[in-house]
């Protein structure tokens, strides 16, 4: 894949499959990981949803009758970053790219939103998803 190709409907089936398929999501996430989840890529958004660690849905444009408990935002070139093999600095790593948004005030970073609570309940896994969009992206990548 290349980074022309984020956030297609290929780019998402491959992602989903990388996913669902990692070895290490089943030690952090499997049973527990069932909290739904957005990422929003410069105006477009896309719903994850979750169950017990696997991803079972990702819905394009979520509506109102959608829920989740909390999102990752920003602009396609931050996520364009994000998902290189080798990402540059505070953009390799969901914690510090949030960290330069809502507390450096940077731009060019992601940045979290919702429940905090849920997120920090589920930050290994998420985390490791996160990750995953690295090596689907870069056809298995160093992860």
């Amino acid at each position: 894949m290349t980074d022309t190709e984020i956030a297609t409907q290929a780019w998402w089936d491959h992602y989903k499959e990388t996913v669902n398929n990692d070895p290490e999501m089943e030690v952090r996430g499997h049973d527990k990981f069932d909290s739904n989840f957005y990422i929003e890529i410069g105006e477009n958004r896309f719903l994850i949803q979750v169950d017990r660690g696997r991803i079972e849905t990702i819905t394009p444009d979520p509506a109102m009758n959608h829920q989740w408990s909390f999102g990752v935002e920003g602009d396609t070139e931050a996520w364009e970053e994000f998902v290189q093999e080798v990402p540059p600095a505070f953009n390799h790593e969901i914690i510090a790219s949030h960290y330069r948004s809502a507390v450096k005030g940077d731009d060019g970073h992601l940045e979290l939103t919702g429940n905090n609570k849920v997120i920090f309940q589920n930050l290994r896994a998420f985390q490791r998803m996160l990750d995953l969009m690295r090596k689907a992206h870069n056809n298995g990548g160093n992860l």
